[in-house]
């Protein structure tokens, strides 16, 4: 089995379908407009938020006030491990 992206399982394809590499294809032209790849109209948007944090140098829990490496998202806010609502 050929190396596949993470993007051709959120499009919802299948083993069976073969992706515009496999068939020699160019990738999207560029939009006129944006100068960015234009998404096809079948393609899931697909939001993603990261559930944990790590800054190495540090950041303030918005919650407790310590200075911290690691947050996790807890209410759409990233906390220190003591804050999470785990």
């Amino acid at each position: 089995m050929p190396n596949r992206s993470l993007d051709d399982f959120a499009g919802g394809s299948t083993d069976e379908e073969a992706t515009e590499d496999e068939r020699g294809d160019a990738e999207e032209p560029a939009s006129e407009t944006t100068g960015e790849a234009t998404r096809s109209e079948s393609e899931p948007d697909v939001d993603t938020l990261a559930t944990y944090r790590w800054t190495p140098t540090g950041t303030t829990c918005p919650q407790c006030g310590d200075s911290v490496e690691k947050t996790w998202l807890d209410d759409e806010e990233y906390v220190c491990a003591e804050c999470k609502d785990w």
